[in-house]
């Protein structure tokens, strides 16, 4: 009887499927990890669809078009050439980078929109890796928030709208993956897991050297992890266990380091900043360089302006201690001592929380050795990791001590999500080309030269003479120590027949360069023009002395000057007596910034 009840009993209806909207609710997405970290990746690549508009700017110009190693897959001297082809003496040495570029102009016939979406989904792929290795700290709600702060923080727009800022972008993905590959290990001295360790740092430092700082990463890592303390039994312990992997990444470090060397002829860059065009002992590239820690600090907490230069006078050249100096060392001690502090009581998350980004700065820092650049946000990029540590450890403190105050706490993280992404959609359009990236520069920060300077080429190209040498005079007025600068605006001034202008400008030069061949060929030709000879003369002679083959200054020589010719066989004569020695650098900031060329037209 019940066998046969139970035929005639209608079988049970199957559960319904969660509707979409109870699917994509934070409880939901919440409840496995994999789906945190695909939300994650995805809100980080729709905060950078507007870049696929943009076009190449900036370094991209140079690095991308107007590489032919780029446009032709020339795979041999990508791997022989620095990243700036003909420059070695910046020191930068990118081939995965400049091989990546190579690959997406092949694929794509050189159409900057494909190398746009590449660098986002790369970015996308960096916001999943954040939230994961996060994750293994701390619960999922807290780790995914950290994720998405991470995905859309506008100190992040010049590293993924800006197509070189791809070498920060991926050599983040290898070298989170190779901390996940770490702390995911299931025996310490597997053959395999070690080498696939050492494959991805050396990935990842042939994207960008900062990778180098990887094993210290891991160790600290490991800390917050609990696997070791800051006691000697502990730390003995952890190190029989990660020597091997400490002795792999050591080696391929050195051999990193032997090829580099061995193609760029040197290990950094011999100055701090060419946009300085000052020389700068060691002391002095540090107190410069600590100027940008108060910088970073804003960057990361009030990201509102943004540049894409940092060049004087935003940050100038210090040659003692500023207020700004100060701040920075100040901001540096405070964050060493106290994640020294944390090591010592064995707090592993917050150490690694003030920790982290010293440490991933110090590579690009100017503090050990010079870089090239005294600053720049892309540098930020995986530093910005300890901002998200930090806002993981808040979340969980709010979640475990405040339960009241969760849904306060909630509607205040998504109003700064919704602030913090709206100002990354509206600043990658600036992205877009040279011309607007320094537009946008020159509004923001009406005292940088470097804009000035560029803006009065655009003036040029769209043949507006009397503008284009108003902005070379307003960037003469806020740097004139750029060589390049001041003899690129007597050129001008020359090609638009404003001699009288030329040849004052010449005339500083000379004072500023005595030595400098060039500034004496443009005082000599100048002052012809305006028919002083007697100072043509006089610069002719100091040019010859310092040249006596340079065929422009022989040529007018023979015209007005012909006892100056050197005769055969005899020495370069030394400057005339009594002539400007060459002016000391600038001794402080402020004196720095006082000196001007002489303005406008006598």
């Amino acid at each position: 009887m019940s066998d046969a009840l139970a035929t005639e009993l209608p079988a049970a209806p199957a559960e319904p499927r969660p509707r979409l909207r109870d699917r994509l609710h934070p409880a939901a997405l919440w409840a496995t990890r994999r789906r945190a970290a695909l939300l994650a990746g995805v809100v980080g690549v729709l905060v950078y669809l507007g870049s696929l508009r943009d076009g190449f700017a900036y370094d991209d110009v140079a690095i991308i078009a107007g590489d032919p190693r780029v446009r032709g897959l020339q795979l041999l001297e990508i791997f022989r050439l620095p990243y700036w082809r003909n420059q070695a003496d910046l020191a930068i040495y990118r081939p995965l980078t400049t091989l990546s570029f190579a690959v997406d102009w092949l694929v794509s016939r050189g159409y900057p929109w494909f190398f746009h979406a590449i660098n986002a989904l790369e970015h996308g792929v960096v916001c999943a890796l954040v939230f994961v290795l996060l994750a293994e700290l701390f619960t999922v709600p807290a780790a995914l928030l950290a994720a998405l702060v991470f995905a859309v923080h506008p100190v992040h727009v010049e590293a993924v709208a800006n197509v070189v800022g791809r070498a920060e972008v991926v050599s983040a993905i290898f070298y989170l993956l190779a901390i996940l590959v770490w702390v995911r290990r299931d025996g310490d001295r597997r053959i395999g897991r070690l080498a696939l360790l050492a494959l991805l740092y050396a990935i990842a430092l042939l994207h960008k050297e900062s990778s180098a700082t990887l094993p210290a990463a891991l160790v600290l890592v490991d800390f917050a992890l609990g696997s070791w303390r800051l006691q000697w039994p502990s730390l003995r312990g952890y190190l029989r266990r990660a020597w091997p992997m400490l002795a792999t990444l050591a080696v391929v470090l050195a051999g990193y380091v032997v090829w580099r060397v061995h193609v760029l002829g040197r290990m950094t860059p011999d100055i701090t900043d060419p946009t300085f065009d000052l020389p700068m002992p060691a002391s002095a590239r540090v107190m410069t360089a600590l100027q940008a820690w108060p910088i970073y600090a804003r960057l990361l907490f009030f990201p509102r302006i943004l540049l894409a230069d940092y060049s004087p006078r935003i940050l100038l050249p210090t040659f003692e201690w500023t207020a700004l100096g100060l701040a920075g060392l100040g901001i540096l001690t405070l964050v060493l001592v106290a994640g020294a502090d944390a090591l010592r009581r064995g707090r592993g998350r917050t150490a690694l929380a003030l920790l982290w980004f010293p440490l991933a700065m110090l590579p690009v820092s100017n503090l050990l050795f010079p870089i090239g650049i005294v600053m720049a946000e892309r540098t930020l990029y995986l530093p910005m990791l300890s901002l998200c540590v930090g806002v993981a450890a808040g979340t969980e403190w709010v979640i475990a001590r405040r339960p009241r105050a969760r849904r306060a706490f909630a509607v205040a993280a998504g109003v700064a999500l919704v602030a913090l992404a709206a100002r990354t959609v509206a600043r990658v359009p600036v992205w877009d080309s040279t011309n607007r990236v320094f537009y946008a520069l020159e509004a923001d920060r009406p005292d940088s030269f470097r804009a000035w300077w560029h803006l009065a080429r655009v003036a040029r190209s769209e043949k507006k003479p009397n503008l284009e040498m108003s902005r070379y005079e307003r960037a003469m007025r806020l740097w004139p120590y750029r060589k390049g600068l001041v003899f690129e605006s007597i050129g001008r001034a020359i090609e638009n027949r404003r001699i009288a202008e030329a040849r004052n400008l010449s005339s500083f030069a000379v004072s500023r360069w005595p030595r400098e061949v060039t500034a004496q060929r443009y005082l000599a030709s100048t002052s012809l023009d305006l028919g002083d000879t007697a100072r043509a003369r006089i610069a002719l002679r100091a040019g010859l002395a310092i040249d006596p083959a340079d065929s422009t200054l022989v040529g007018m020589a023979h015209a007005i000057l012909p006892s100056a010719l050197p005769r055969p066989g005899a020495g370069a004569a030394h400057p005339r007596r009594g002539s400007a020695g060459p002016p000391h650098p600038v001794a402080t900031t402020a004196a720095g910034a006082g000196a001007t060329p002489p303005r406008g037209r006598p």
